[in-house]
């Protein structure tokens, strides 16, 4: 049983605090971690919602990086951005997704901010200690085996 924790949470990229935490609640964390990110902002309550009914009596507390937070806020003032709250959710939600993935695409409209999102994370992360590279491809260049992998 440990075992299975322990692989369920380095699979999940989560450092635990709590070794003694119960597997129904690792499962929870790695449930919620790994797909909150990916959902629009309009079904995030419904997904928590089922996360919640399939887990009953067990609430997560949410994961904090108060170091990442602090250097994204840093960053939003040198780079003259605003600091807004559901932006930085979205900034930490990018940071948690690609520590568990070997790459990432950003996707969405013209001026929704992907470019800013993706420098103020690399940014942050590089005043954290963990400097970043970031590698654009144009998909219209390389057929998908190439980009996929």
């Amino acid at each position: 049983k440990q075992w299975y924790q322990r692989r369920v949470a380095i699979t999940a990229g989560i450092e635990r605090d709590n070794a003694s935490d119960p597997e129904s609640k690792i499962v929870m964390r790695v449930l919620r971690d790994m797909n909150l990110s990916k959902l629009v902002d309009e079904d995030e309550p419904l997904f928590l919602s089922l996360i919640s009914d399939l887990f009953p009596a067990i609430t997560l507390d949410t994961a904090g990086y108060p170091s990442l937070e602090q250097a994204i806020k840093d960053q939003c003032e040198e780079m003259k951005l605003i600091y807004h709250l559901p932006w930085v959710l979205k900034l930490i939600q990018l940071f948690e997704t690609q520590r568990v993935r070997h790459g990432m695409m950003a996707l969405g409209p013209s001026g929704a901010g992907k470019t800013e999102c993706i420098h103020v994370l690399m940014k942050a992360m590089s005043a954290c200690g963990s400097p970043t590279k970031e590698m654009r491809m144009n998909p219209k260049a390389i057929t998908s085996p190439q980009m996929f992998g």
